[in-house]
């Protein structure tokens, strides 16, 4: 995958993560809060109106999760407009870390929740993110984050 097809596909990623904080956002209010609360009713599947509403601790993290989420996809955005369409991969390695920390906790927290589903949504967000960040990682393999030098490069150039 070249460059501009990974950030191509890191920009489309970011939006969508966004429009998915958005709508969590959104539901920090009974007349806002049906996309998100059919989404909820789909992981726990089947689909049987359960849960029917959130209560008034839901709406604020709704709102909380929405807010982190928009933050998150807004960085990933940025960090790929602005560093990796230019060409520097550096950010490619802890975007992934990042991306995979994400994955861990919040798929162990769903399933000690009781909501397993959210493993299968969590896991196609990973497969959103990861192919393009694999390829620019591999793009520049000589870069600090990489973990990969040439024999007598310092590592950590300010050092």
């Amino acid at each position: 995958m070249t460059v501009a097809q990974s950030t191509t596909w890191l920009r489309l990623a970011s939006l969508l993560a966004l429009a998915v904080g958005l709508v969590a956002a959104f539901a920090s209010a009974d007349a806002t809060d049906g996309l998100w609360l059919w989404l909820f009713d789909l992981l726990e599947w089947p689909i049987d109106d359960n849960p029917g509403a959130f209560t008034d601790p839901s709406f604020a993290l709704n709102a909380v999760l929405g807010g982190v989420m928009v933050g998150w996809a807004t960085l990933m955005y940025f960090v790929t407009t602005r560093q990796f369409e230019k060409g520097n991969a550096e950010l490619a390695a802890p975007m992934m870390v990042s991306i995979l920390v994400w994955f861990v906790v919040d798929s162990t927290g769903s399933v000690v929740a009781g909501l397993p589903g959210n493993v299968i949504l969590n896991t196609g967000f990973l497969a959103v993110f990861l192919p393009p960040l694999i390829s620019l990682r591999r793009s520049h393999p000589t870069s600090p984050c990489s973990g990969h030098h040439r024999p007598g490069q310092n590592p950590h150039p300010t050092q």
